[in-house]
């Protein structure tokens, strides 16, 4: 009787042991899912070709804009190809790879959409973070408040309960208070920013810190500099960009990480594209040149 009783008790133990084993495989496979599915939906990428991580190479990510995707030029004439370049020239004895990370049009909010898909996947050694100039700009996107919404919620949940940094949770969320929606196309004036300074300088923070986790060398960029011939439209929408160069400044300063200036004047237009914003061949092979200067005492501590 008493070998009877405590199979029956060993059995009943069983059956809640399995089922929760059960549901936590289900629901490991749900959040699995979810994730593939929020890394599919981030949005059109236009984005340089992503190559597979070397993992014998000093991987570099560049997470930027259209000043690090170069959209009217070759991808070899982009400033993180030329940086590539310039590393293997001189720095023969080791392996590099610097991946183009640049979506043009993208802000602090997008490159945080994005993060794990083009950052975490390559596990670098060194992010080089080059945003600010999408963000400053007084123009109004609907993505924008999505996105902006999206960073807001989760890592607010996530610094209060854990429960943010779960896909699932994120989705239920979403579907009790929906996001907002979306246009990906439409562009409008605005009276402010893209992205408000204090929404801009939690988002480099977070990117700051994201980086950190991945035990990759997180280092700022300031605002590649516009030019003073801009027509007098461009120049308005434009008209925060010294404020926002000096966010990045400080928020380089707060968290102790490092600031490579590239927002110096240029020379001459020919440094420019016809719009005055983006850059010819001579500005991306110039900012090349800013950053490898910039990095070299990282470089120092590398060896």
């Amino acid at each position: 009787m008493a070998s009877l009783a405590l199979l029956q008790y060993n059995g009943a133990v069983k059956k809640p042991a399995i089922f929760l084993s059960g549901l936590f495989l289900f629901l490991l496979g749900l959040e699995f899912v979810i994730r593939q599915r929020a890394a599919a939906d981030l949005g059109a990428w236009e984005t340089r070709p992503f190559p597979s991580p070397d993992l014998q190479a000093n991987r570099i990510v560049v997470l930027g804009d259209s000043i690090a995707f170069a959209p009217d030029l070759a991808a070899e004439e982009a400033w993180p190809a030329l940086l590539e370049r310039r590393l293997e020239q001189e720095r023969p004895d080791q392996r590099w790879q610097v991946i183009n990370a640049g979506v043009s049009g993208n802000t602090a909010a997008d490159a945080y959409a994005r993060f794990a898909q083009h950052v975490r996947a390559y596990h670098p050694h060194t992010v080089l973070i080059a945003l600010g100039l999408n963000d400053c700009r007084q123009v109004y996107r609907a993505i924008d408040q999505r996105r902006i919404t999206s960073f807001t919620r989760n890592e607010s949940f996530a610094k209060t309960y854990g429960l943010g940094r779960f896909y699932l949770f994120r989705a239920l969320l979403n579907h009790l208070a929906p996001l907002p929606t979306a246009d990906y196309t439409i562009e409008q004036e605005a009276n402010g920013p893209r992205v408000p300074p204090e929404t801009f300088a939690a988002l480099l923070k977070w990117l700051v810190n994201a980086s950190k986790r991945l035990h990759a060398q997180p280092i700022l960029l300031s605002l590649t500099p516009i030019s003073e011939e801009l027509d007098p439209a461009r120049s308005s929408e434009f008209a925060h960009w010294s404020g926002y160069n000096a966010l990045v400044e400080e928020i380089a300063r707060r968290l102790q990480v490092p600031l490579i200036a590239v927002s110096q004047p240029f020379p001459d237009a020919s440094y420019w594209a016809a719009d005055g914003v983006h850059l010819s061949a001579l500005g991306e092979t110039e900012i090349a040149n800013r950053v490898w200067a910039g990095l070299q005492p990282q470089l120092a501590i590398g060896n």
